[in-house]
């Protein structure tokens, strides 16, 4: 008898514990964030290790094709250290309890030397890199 009361028990607590992946999205409301502000770069470095200066870049997320590096140039950034923004916070609201693809692509002059695909969230808080290389070699 005993047995049996166990397993109603345990049996409603997994059914309790039920975790739904299609629930809605996440209430932000009460979330207790860190007031830092992220920004996830790339660096972009030649064969021999050393910073690439890039002439332009461009982050576009592949679902809309808007380019969220439009307002940001390559020299107001640390092009001299060869690192560039991918995404930051001011985009979180944008990509909160979503995934997306975004195609970085470099360019010295015209010629465009890179072309490298990331996946980022957001939360509540901040966004994240889920996929892709935050360092790029060039040939």
């Amino acid at each position: 008898m005993f047995a049996k009361i166990i397993v109603v028990f345990l049996s409603l607590f997994l059914v309790a514990c039920n975790d739904n992946d299609d629930a809605e999205q996440q209430d932000c409301s009460e979330a207790i964030c860190t007031h830092n502000f992220v920004t996830i770069t790339v660096s972009v470095k030649d064969e021999a290790g050393d910073a690439v200066s890039l002439d332009n870049f461009e982050v576009i997320d592949t679902a809309t094709g808007e380019n969220l590096a439009e307002s940001t140039t390559a020299e107001e950034y640390h092009n001299d250290q060869g690192i560039y923004p991918i995404i930051s916070d001011a985009y979180r609201t944008k990509y909160q309890n979503n995934t997306a693809t975004l195609l970085f692509k470099g360019f010295i002059g015209d010629e465009q030397v890179v072309n490298e695909e990331f996946e980022i969230g957001a939360d509540c808080c901040h966004v994240s890199l889920i996929a892709g290389n935050r360092t790029i070699v060039l040939d």
